[in-house]
């Protein structure tokens, strides 16, 4: 038999990601990451130049938004990249993904910014700045009133000038909201922080003639919670939501909402984010039919 087999590899048929090509690393000065589908905003006071590296995160099948095209397009470093497959925070993961391999690959002096509405993204944020990194979230648009306020209270505060605690370097919290100009996510609640107490337990009686009590409204909506699929995750949908289900009891819908806190499993953050214990379907209360006066 003298046929040979040909060992040699084949050239790869797909191109390098974007995000990890980084020529003349040296030359850079800044990173901005941008969330296309959520968020798809320069800060105001963020002007990008051709040392700029950006990076538009897109859903699959998305090009880049018209208003980043024209802004951007122009940068030799600016590219967009589209996520593989879509899903819920599809393009969140993948932003993940790049902002490590560009921590890995670039030198610790370049300052990162990520542009995203996702709260959770924080995290990433946060773990930056312990490995050592200039690196801060900025959305456009902030989803709880509190991110807000927390936001102005960082930038009108003076910068403590020790260090962050756990190896990173002095200035790795110094994500700068007062600098940006935009409203800065923070990257864990204040230390500081404690929650307002709650309001004191009401009658249980009816508001109306013939109407349920408040301890029988809760119970109504709690069932609701553990029957359907899509709880709501915010503390304003979740209001919206009790005031449209239970509001004709003549009960106020954060009446309710401290009740379902009180004995129903329901619980809601600083940030806003509203979590529901499930129960067992043995343990599940009879509710009437599901309706506006529910």
């Amino acid at each position: 038999m003298n046929d040979k087999t040909n060992l040699e590899p084949e050239e790869p048929s797909a191109e390098a990601p974007p995000s990890v090509c980084a020529p003349n690393q040296t030359s850079l000065d800044f990173v901005l990451l941008i969330d296309g589908d959520n968020d798809p905003h320069v800060p105001p006071d963020v002007h990008p130049t051709r040392h700029t590296l950006v990076r538009v995160f897109l859903r699959p099948g998305a090009t880049m938004p018209r208003t980043l095209d024209k802004k951007l397009s122009h940068l030799p470093h600016c590219a967009s990249v589209v996520s593989p497959r879509g899903g819920a925070n599809a393009a969140d993961f993948v932003m993940s993904l790049h902002a490590g391999m560009l921590h890995a690959t670039l030198p610790h002096h370049i300052q990162f910014l990520m542009v995203t509405n996702d709260a959770t993204l924080s995290a990433m944020a946060a773990e930056l700045q312990r490995l050592g990194r200039v690196a801060s979230i900025w959305t456009s648009h902030p989803d709880a009133e509190e991110m807000s306020k927390e936001a102005r209270k960082e930038a009108s505060e003076p910068k403590p000038r020790r260090g962050r605690g756990r190896g990173g370097r002095s200035g790795g919290g110094r994500a700068p909201s007062s600098r940006r100009g935009g409203r800065t996510r923070a990257s864990s609640p204040a230390p500081h922080a404690t929650p307002p107490p709650a309001p004191a337990p009401i009658a249980d009686a009816p508001r109306k003639p013939g109407g349920k009590t408040l301890s029988e409204v809760a119970w109504t909506y709690a069932a609701r919670l553990q029957r359907i699929k899509d709880v709501p995750s915010r503390l304003k949908t979740l209001l919206n939501d009790i005031k449209n289900r239970a509001g004709s009891q003549g009960f106020t819908p954060e009446e309710v909402l401290e009740e379902l806190k009180r004995h129903h499993g329901v619980k809601v953050d600083a940030q806003g984010r509203v979590q529901v214990e499930r129960v067992k379907p043995s343990e599940i209360p009879a509710a009437a039919p599901e309706g506006p006066s529910a």
